[in-house]
């Protein structure tokens, strides 16, 4: 049972804390508008309403049509660049373009359709949760994918990126950590855990990556979100400054109140 005074947060909230504080805030605390979008997040979340398709023929043991999931991701990205433009929020598109973005988007989802396993168990699909992760602190997310092995449950969190995953990212990606422990208290069993990448390289990849946690990683988990819970109490919102500034929502409010807060 939730502690009725218990702190709330989200796991989209810790990681943006985790990834630039400041981000966090203009986003989370001064509800900012974004300045842009950019065209490869578009695309992950157009990837993603085709494979949540693509899942749900696959439990409801339908026969499979390529075509529809083509079609849900071409209406998926072209809707969300023509609401982005509408609302002010342009699209930035690199060195790409919409077309050659669907383009990529289709080269992705042949070898993601190709590859990925179908002789699989579909618990859940875009699960929801709310836990709480230790007395008077819950934690809400989404599970993307929950199959079902035998008398253990594994959790698949489906990613797309422009490169493959480092080590450092799967030793101590807290995401995972997070999943891990709110599956366990949602299906009282044991729980596996994988993403499954689908690169943007020129030639996509699709590679699965076990991830184990322990608990240190979840005592981790719960001093990181402590942690985050004081800063931003005190007001405490530091730039973070790496190759993720280029594409960041907030990049010209950022560089624009440089020196200005001493």
């Amino acid at each position: 049972m939730q502690t009725k005074t218990a702190t709330r947060t989200s796991f989209s909230r810790l990681s943006s804390w985790l990834r630039c504080p400041r981000l966090h805030r203009y986003r989370y605390i001064d509800l900012a508008t974004e300045e842009r979008v950019s065209g490869s997040m578009l695309l992950g979340i157009a990837f993603h309403e085709a494979a949540e398709l693509h899942f749900r023929g696959i439990q409801r043991g339908e026969q499979f049509v390529s075509a529809e999931v083509y079609a849900a991701f071409d209406r998926a990205l072209t809707d969300s660049a023509k609401y982005n433009e509408e609302v002010g929020c342009p699209v930035d598109y690199g060195k790409a373009s919409l077309d050659e973005l669907i383009g990529k988007g289709h080269e992705m989802l042949a070898v993601f359709l190709a590859e990925s396993p179908r002789d699989i168990e579909v618990l859940d699909i875009e699960r929801s949760f709310e836990i709480e992760i230790e007395p008077g602190r819950v934690v809400e997310g989404v599970l993307d994918l929950v199959l079902r092995q035998g008398n253990r449950v594994l959790v698949v969190d489906l990613k797309t990126s422009a490169q493959a995953f480092g080590q450092d990212r799967l030793d101590f990606d807290s995401q995972a950590t997070t999943y891990i422990v709110a599956a366990r208290q949602l299906y009282r069993c044991a729980v596996d855990f994988e993403f499954w990448l689908v690169t943007r390289t020129k030639s996509p990849r699709f590679i699965r990556y076990p991830v184990v946690r322990d608990a240190a990683d979840e005592a981790e988990l719960i001093e990181a979100i402590r942690e985050v819970e004081a800063a931003t109490a005190l007001g405490v919102f530091p730039r973070r400054r790496d190759w993720q500034c280029m594409g960041c929502e907030y990049r010209d409010r950022c560089n624009g109140e440089r020196g200005k807060e001493a």
